[in-house]
Parts: C-alpha cells; structure tokens; sequence
C-alpha cells in the first residue's frame, strides 16, 4: 500500500475550515450520515468497562453510540483538526479528546480492546502504517472497526457536489476494496467481516434504508456487497507481533524497499540477524528479544528528507581530478586511491585510531564484510570496490564499545554507501552513541550494487563453486582492474572489469535502481573513477573527487601540502559532463522508475526530488531499459548467461555497451545541467 501525496498538515487545513458547517450538512444527509454509526454497533463487542479508541473523531458524533452500548468504556478520541476537538470539546465536555498527526498513535502497544475508525482510513497520508499502529495498539483478541469509501465511489461524490452543497473531503485518496483487504492481511489482521454499505446514499430516508434491507438481505449475496459507497471491514488482532519488526517487513521489507544498509541489524541488540548473505541479504528475526525503536527510526528508507533533492552533485566546497602520489596506494586502490590514501593520512596522523572498511571474509573469501581496520596494511587490503551487497552499518553494534580493545572507540572514520551514510548521519543528529566515535564520513560514488548470486554466477564460467574460492577481488591488477579469483586447486581465473560488467544487468539490486545518489551527497569527502578519455589511461588512475564539509575540505587541503595528493580543480559543469552517464541514470533514470512504482500502486521512497528535463525520448529510453532489466533478471536469462561461454559474453558485452553509449549519448546528456 502506497502513501499519499498529500500531508497532514493539508488534511488538518480542510478540517479546519469546514468544521464550522461540518454538523450542519450532516444533518442533511440524515440516514446516510448516521449509517456508519449504527452499523458500527452491529459488530461493536460486548462487555464493558472496554478500552475505546475512536480515530479520527471529528465532532464526537460516534462518541454517544459507543456510550449506548458501554456506558462505561473508557474513550479516547483521536482528531487531526483542532477546531473540530474546540467544538467536540464544547458538547462533550467530560469526554477525552486529543490531536493525532494519523501516523503514530500516542498510545500504548496492546492498550485498547476495540478501535472505531469510520472514514478515516482515506484521509491519511500513509495508511499502511496507520493500519500497523492499530495493529501495534490493539490487545491480542481486539476488533477493529473500519470503514471507508470505496475508490471508485470518487466519481459519483463530484457528481454529487456539483448539485448539493458538501463539506468536501478535502486531501483524501478512496483505496480500491482489495487494496484495504490486502493491507490488513499485511498487517496481520483476521478481516472477519467485509461489506458494503450505503446502497442508495440519496433520497428519501424510509426508501434508503428499504433498499439497504435489500441489498444486505440478498443483493450483497450474489456479487452486489461491493456497490455500497461505505465499506466496512471488521477485523481482530489474533496474536503479538513485534511492533518495530512489523513496520520494517511491511513498509520496507515486502515492498522490495530495502536499501542493505544494514542499520536495523547493528542497533537491534540481537534481535535482528542477517539471512541469505550470499543472495537478498535482508534483516530477520533472530527471537532474542523486542526489536528497538531505533532500528526503526534509522532507517535510510524511512524519512529521506536529509538527501540533497535537486542538485546533480549535492553540496560541495571543491571538484578536482586527483589521485594519490604514492604509487603503492594508487596501484592497489580501484581509481586514484584518493579515499584509500585520506584514510591512511588520517591514521598516520593520529586523527583516528581506526577506519570502518569494507574487505573480504576470511572464512567465506567470495564475501566482504565490514571491519574496524586499524593499521597501514589493514587499511590497504580494504581497498578497491566491493560490488556484492554488504550491510557495513552491521558493525554499529561493535563501534559504542569496540571489541577489539574492550574500550570505547574514539575516533573513526567510516566508509560507506550513500543509504549507509544517511543512516549514520540520522543517527549522528539524535546524538546515538552508535556513531559516536566517527568522526570522519568518506564515500565511493555509488552506481550499482550486485547480488551474491553475481559472484557465483561468475564462478559457474569456469566450473567452480564459491567453495573452492580462497581469495576473491572485483578489481585487481593495474586500473582499471579485473575481477579475479583464487581456487583451491591452484587456478587463477579472471575476466576484464568491463567485460564482467555483464553480470550487473543479471544481478543488479532493486535498491540500485531507485537509488537517486550517484556521487554520495552526504559525506564529508566522496570520490570514484574519473570517466573521460583524458583519464582513462591504462594502468593508471584518476579519482573525481568532491569536498563537501569544511572538515573534509581542510582534510585534503593538508594532504595536498604535504605532497601526498595531486590536485587539479575542475568546474561543476565539468565533473557533470564527466558523470553524465551515472547522473543520467541516477536523477532521471531512478525517478522515472520510482514514478512507475508509484503509478502501479506500489509504496516507493519518497525522495521529493525534482529531476532534470526529461524528453519523451528519454522516457521511452528508460523503458527499453527497464524491459532489459525485467528480461535479465528472469532466471533462464541467468543461466543463458551462465552457459555462453566466457570468450563470448565477456568481448559481446562490451562491444554491445559501447554501441548503446554512443547511440544514447546525446538523450542522456540533453539538458543534464
């Protein structure tokens, strides 16, 4: 289930100002009006002394039914509308009313044995998790009663208000019926009851409730329970689930929104572990305790309002092209060696003690892991790009009290992705003591991530198993590098970096392509491979490199003095034209693809950005390759892949990328700036 474009700031602005009518043309509407509460009583449970919570409660109006029936409930009601709770207040005075944002119920988890919610549900900005705090507030046995209209009542409500006055529903989207059924499926809720009310909303009262004796009598029977423009689904708790956990499976997990930072995991306390490293590598539950409320709040796919929208290359203090001049440092890094040489300086300086890095597991040489490293050759070995998934915010819970001394880590340095890097520094604005050794944030520029089932895909060419692997690198040798394997019975095999690219339209990762951050916006320095003919000269290599904080910038102006760096500055319409590729793919590209997301229905992150101008021919561009994607991801075009031999698929796909640059140069370019 997808949010809305609308915000609750706008809902409470309609409210607002129709509160003063509100009563007044409900009343007009009589029967229709008061339907929603006498049906709500029908399925309202018995006993009393129950704990009530009515949400949205707009003027009370529900409050006096829901006494009928349990005079002696406690009621809690729930508004987004302050000048309704004003009138609420001032007919029901001893009753309890408060202002709710319809995102996070104030609350206790399993507090409440019954919650009313009529015509709510369209109004809120994101209802999946409206619906997952009800679930989180319910006690296990409770029933929700829910009713809203359904989506395709929206034509005959602006119908009606062209020929009657209304208060109107101000921001609101009507859900379809299987929308709202799949939700609380979702959420964990048993629907023990669905039906459409409502059947003729207009006329005569007697007449109105005669053809609802009707339909719910015997229309409803025989295909006609989803004409009523009401609809109510009654629906019980039937069991605990975790409260945190719920909301990262449903609004980030099962959407196919996970961004692998691996935050949740390294703040979860043992509540979180990582399943299938080697293939979707997502957070599951461990059974070890409650999951915290951190885990939650910290994740990179929650709130991206911190991600500079509407600049190609984010904030920045200085552009250069540069590289390291230590040829040990340059050889051994995947471009320039520009972050791998700041992390040295850094150490050797005596400002850190140690630099969170990515390099490759000991015990599973085919898989990087994250790790603490904390000399010269530790930091060396890390370098070079890491292509699998790795969640490096795993290590979060290692960095408050750091296990290799048994003392709190003081000063670091972190290297990071772009989703990685926002979740440390949302954790860094809520003072986490998780992040607060690091001290420096260094990124490579981000194009694409790959799946484990890359490496053993490139394994299968040469008939070995990521069992055989005792060493594994994504770009040995002189740059621009290849991707090479060490095997147990003493072979060495290997493939070009650009003819191993083949294996990312097969394995490329879901969060790659709505990932809109190329160059990693939010770091203090950030760098990747310099692509233009200038620079790409073999053997060699040059870093893009980009100072974005006043300490990254001081940070290589006193490398730079004391001769460690070669710099030439550059201008932003220079780095843009260098980048045009991965910027293209990234700004325009990602919000093509999250727009059809959202299009479909389907819940995507919202990043609020405004893209650079996108011609017809670019969207058509994206949809050809959109449909190369779909088609490669599909597993008999793996192992199709799998089964060209290496001779062929390796020198066809770069041969096949050099066509499809040059013929699409000019779309991805046009109007970039």
């Amino acid at each position: 289930m997808r949010k809305n474009l609308f915000r609750i700031e706008q809902v409470r602005e309609h409210w607002d100002q129709v509160s003063g009518k509100y009563d007044r043309i409900n009343q007009g509407f009589s029967w229709t009006h008061t339907e929603r509460f006498l049906t709500m009583q029908k399925f309202f449970p018995k006993g009393d002394n129950l704990h009530v919570l009515n949400v949205w409660s707009r003027t009370g109006s529900a409050v006096k039914y829901i006494r009928e029936l349990c005079p002696n409930a406690e009621i809690e009601n729930l508004e987004a509308s302050e000048q309704m709770i004003k009138i609420a207040r001032e007919r029901l005075p001893d009753e309890d009313f408060k202002q709710t944002d319809l995102h996070d119920l104030p609350c206790e988890t399993e507090s409440k044995d019954v919650i009313v919610s009529l015509e709510t549900l369209e109004h809120v900005p994101d209802p999946l998790h409206f619906l997952l705090e009800c679930h989180r507030v319910l006690k296990v046995g409770g029933t929700l009663i829910m009713s809203c209209p359904p989506a395709w009542s929206e034509l005959p409500l602006r119908v009606y208000e062209k020929f009657f006055e209304n208060h109107g529903e101000g921001p609101h989207r009507f859900l379809k019926v299987s929308e709202v059924l799949k939700a609380l499926k979702n959420c964990e809720f048993e629907v023990i009851h669905h039906r459409g009310t409502v059947f003729l909303p207009v006329g005569p009262a007697k007449l109105k409730q005669l053809v609802e004796k009707v339909h719910l009598s015997l229309l409803r029977f025989i295909g006609f329970n989803r004409m009523g423009i009401r609809h109510f689904y009654i629906a019980k708790k039937t069991a605990s689930r975790d409260p945190i956990w719920a909301k990262i499976h449903e609004e980030i997990i099962r959407p196919g929104l996970s961004m692998h930072s691996g935050t949740c995991i390294g703040l979860s306390k043992g509540s979180l572990k990582l399943s299938d490293p080697d293939g979707k590598c997502l957070p599951e539950l461990t059974g070890i305790g409650s999951v915290p409320e951190i885990c939650y709040e910290a994740c990179p796919e929650v709130n991206l309002s911190e991600f500079p929208s509407n600049s190609m290359l984010g904030e920045y203090k200085r552009i250069a092209i540069a590289h390291h001049k230590d040829e040990g440092v340059r050889s051994n890094a995947a471009s320039g060696g520009i972050l791998t040489g700041t992390l040295v300086y850094l150490l050797e300086t005596g400002k850190i003690e140690g630099a969170v890095v990515l390099k490759m597991d000991e015990s599973r040489p085919w898989r990087s892991v994250p790790t603490i490293a904390r000399t010269r050759e530790e930091i060396l070995a890390s370098a070079q790009s890491k292509y699998v998934v790795t969640p490096t915010n795993t290590i979060l819970s290692e960095l408050s009290n750091d296990t290799a001394t048994g003392t709190p880590s003081s000063r670091l340095a972190y290297v990071g992705l772009p989703h990685q890097v926002l979740a440390i520094r949302r954790l860094k604005a809520l003072n986490h003591p998780s992040v607060s050794s690091i001290k420096y944030i260094l990124g490579p520029f981000f194009g694409n991530e790959l799946y484990g089932s890359s490496v053993i895909s490139f394994l299968r060419k040469f008939k070995a198993k990521k069992e055989d692997v005792t060493s594994l690198s994504f770009r040995a040798g002189q740059w621009p590098g290849h991707m090479e394997a060490h095997l147990r019975d003493g072979r060495v095999v290997s493939m070009p970096k650009f003819h191993a690219n083949y294996l990312i339209p097969f394995h490329i990762t879901k969060s790659s392509l709505i990932s809109h951050d190329l160059t990693n916006e939010l770091t203090d320095i950030s760098g990747g491979d310099a692509w233009a003919p200038a620079y790409e000269e073999r053997g060699k290599g040059f870093s893009l490199l980009i100072t974005r904080t006043n300490l990254g910038d001081q940070i290589i102006k006193e490398m730079e003095e004391a001769g460690e760096l070669e710099l030439k500055d550059i201008t932003e319409d220079e780095a843009i034209e260098m980048q045009s590729h991965g910027l293209d793919f990234k700004k325009r590209g990602a919000y093509l693809r999250v727009k059809r997301m959202q299009k479909r229905g389907r819940r995507v992150p919202d990043y609020k950005m405004t893209p650079p101008h996108i011609t017809f021919k670019r969207k058509a561009f994206e949809v050809i390759l959109d449909s190369i994607f779909l088609v490669c991801r599909q597993p008999i075009s793996r192992r199709i892949a799998d089964l060209t031999p290496n001779c062929v698929i390796g020198p066809l796909f770069q041969q096949t990328r050099k066509i499809w640059k040059a013929s699409t140069r000019k779309i991805k370019r046009s109007r970039l700036r």
